[in-house]
């Protein structure tokens, strides 16, 4: 014996809509009108569901970008810290103070320059431009190392 054909989600929502309009019938409305009032309810569920699943496709869309973007940015972090390993809590103190024997020793070269001492190695003067361009070097290296502690809080 042939099973009959299950319902389409179609005759579901025709039928609901056939319950929702008997339901709110009026005394000396006809069939018509209430086929007719089912029919718009049937297309008002219809397109409700319409917008429905146009306003979860958004929203998967939305998700998934927003998955990707923090994919793109938790890759880039993890090849960052790759790059730059984690840094042991006890160097911290370290840093701070080679960070700031660098920078006493590009103070004095920078006061050496500037006030004019002299400074010779056996009998040869070293010239002023030297205490210049150690200054610039050793306050970079001062500032690469307090800069380095800053990151291992």
């Amino acid at each position: 014996m042939p099973q009959p054909d299950p319902p389409s989600p179609g005759d579901a929502i025709q039928a609901e809509a056939l319950r929702m309009a008997r339901s709110i019938q009026t005394p000396g409305q006809t069939k018509e009108h209430t086929k007719l009032i089912a029919q718009g309810i049937a297309k008002g569920i219809e397109l409700y569901k319409k917008q429905q699943s146009a306003k979860a496709r958004e929203r998967d869309k939305l998700r998934k970008r927003l998955l990707k973007q923090k994919q793109t940015t938790t890759s880039g972090a993890a090849l960052e810290a790759e790059a730059s390993p984690a840094m042991d809590p006890d160097q911290r103190p370290a840093l701070l103070a080679g960070g700031g024997v660098f920078g006493l020793m590009a103070l004095a070269h920078l006061l050496r320059a500037l006030l004019g001492w002299e400074v010779a190695i056996g009998t040869w003067t070293v010239p002023v431009r030297v205490s210049v361009v150690a200054a610039l070097a050793l306050a970079g290296l001062s500032a690469w190392l307090f800069r380095a502690a800053h990151r291992s809080d």
